[in-house]
């Protein structure tokens, strides 16, 4: 596990761009009639001047046909970065669940003087659930029971390099033993292993970190914790970007 066993990507934006995992979607309404959707953007202006800008979001299906659009004009003072907030409407959504994954796209355009000068992609599912201490958990408003999984990171005799035919591999075996959840280990995961979850019907428990705080082997994470928690924390939920914690909505 030591060295670099995941994907390093270089990454070319304009000046005016989404930042680093920069959106986050929620969905704080859903019913079968309808559901909102709620999708925060961070934008960061690197131009050299204050400049007012075009933000179009587009909220696609599976199929690229568009359910519905958002559009603001925000003002970003220069070497700023600044959140605004979009919403959409679906009628009729069709749910994310363990059995038909259904996956919506948000298609971002910020523009500059008419142009497009960066695109940025949040997918989505759209569902519901709930752990309550009677009846258990549920999902979409239907009992469910949570037949989960530990996967470490690893691939066994491949290693820990990332290598995603791999991982879908071995979701593919636990969908055929009837697994519906993942626990992953405590660290965070591939991005590719995550996406995989949302396209085959997983639900995940991503856990952060293993010692915390309490020390386990001499050169842990222990030594890193006081600096450092809460920016890896952050990062790592920023990363995953489509969840909802406060109000039990995905």
């Amino acid at each position: 596990g030591s060295g670099i066993y995941r994907h390093v990507r270089v990454v070319s934006m304009g000046k005016v761009h989404v930042d680093q995992w920069g959106t986050f979607a929620t969905t704080p309404s859903v019913s079968a009639d309808s559901a909102t959707v709620l999708l925060a953007i961070r934008l960061a202006n690197q131009l050299g001047q204050n400049t007012t800008i075009a933000v179009k979001s587009f909220l696609m299906t599976e199929s690229g046909y568009e359910v519905a659009r958002a559009e603001s004009e925000p003002m970003i003072a220069n070497e700023a970065v600044v959140d605004i907030n979009q919403s959409f409407v679906v009628k009729n959504p069709m749910l994310w669940d363990v059995d038909n994954p259904h996956r919506y796209n948000i298609v971002t355009q910020v523009m500059v003087d008419g142009d497009v000068v960066d695109v940025y992609q949040t997918p989505i599912g759209i569902r519901t659930f709930d752990f309550d201490a009677q009846k258990g958990f549920s999902l979409n408003g239907k009992p469910m029971k949570i037949l989960g999984v530990c996967l470490h990171h690893d691939l066994g005799a491949l290693g820990a390099a990332v290598n995603t035919r791999a991982m879908a591999r071995q979701l593919e075996i636990m969908k055929e033993m009837g697994c519906n959840a993942i626990r992953t280990s405590h660290n965070p995961p591939a991005p590719e292993f995550l996406d995989l979850c949302d396209q085959m019907g997983f639900i995940v428990m991503d856990e952060a970190f293993d010692v915390w705080k309490k020390k386990k082997v001499k050169f842990d994470y222990t030594k890193d914790w006081d600096e450092n928690h809460v920016r890896d924390l952050e990062d790592m939920v920023r990363r995953v970007g489509t969840f909802d914690l406060l109000k039990g909505k995905i």
